[in-house]
């Protein structure tokens, strides 16, 4: 699974989940305004989003991404351009569109380089290894925002900081911003989000019966 995939369901986990590290290094204020984020979050069942990705590499053009992202607990059901990808927890099928091919894994793999378990994601911010501030109050489009900054306390870590723009009217997650050591960026953009939506029986599975010629690669233990 192409680690760009892994990273957006990443970030938008983080929006559940990043208020629970509680740091005694963390800005209080902060820390606040990611718990009220984390309570509304968790007081529906279920989240659609349809985000856009820019990935941002050096000495290489932009890249950009639409997807949507379907979460109820730790599944979740997230289409980008070129591939589908759904977890049901115990299974995790990945179809890619251009080649007719799907490739299925158990949910609980640990492969840090394919990061397919949103639980993996969950444990990065219900630990104690990041710090949290506030870094900015601006405005865009003729709204006010606040900035949040997450900076891992691990210098071995790959991204040197995360930064979450937060609408301060509607308290909506408006954009998260991945900054890596290497010099790439990643910013998704959160254009919608539904919440409390209704979830088809099939939104957490695959039948492979509706695609003709499919290829199978399963790759379970």
């Amino acid at each position: 699974m192409n680690k760009l995939y892994a990273i957006s369901v990443f970030v938008i986990m983080a929006i559940s989940s990043m208020a629970q590290s509680l740091d005694e290094g963390s800005d209080a204020k902060a820390l606040e305004l990611l718990q009220s984020l984390q309570q509304d979050y968790e007081s529906y069942e279920a989240h659609l989003f349809d985000f856009t990705i820019k990935m941002e590499l050096p000495e290489q053009s932009d890249e950009i991404i639409n997807g949507t992202l379907l979460q109820k607990g730790e599944m979740f059901n997230l289409d980008v351009s070129d591939r589908l990808i759904i977890n049901d927890t115990e299974t995790v099928w990945v179809y890619l569109k251009d080649r007719n091919e799907l490739q299925i894994n158990d949910a609980d793999f640990e492969d840090e380089e394919n990061v397919m378990s949103p639980s993996y994601l969950f444990d990065l911010y219900q630990s104690d290894d990041y710090l949290f501030a506030i870094s900015a109050h601006t405005y865009e489009e003729g709204q006010a925002v606040t900035q949040i900054e997450c900076k891992p306390l691990d210098p071995e870590s790959e991204y040197s900081k995360l930064r979450l723009t937060i609408e301060d009217k509607t308290k909506r997650v408006k954009r998260v911003k991945l900054f890596n050591k290497d010099g790439s960026r990643m910013t998704m953009t959160v254009d919608k989000h539904d919440k409390g939506v209704k979830i088809d029986g099939g939104t957490f599975g695959f039948d492979q019966a509706d695609y003709e010629g499919l290829t199978v690669e399963d790759l379970r233990f």
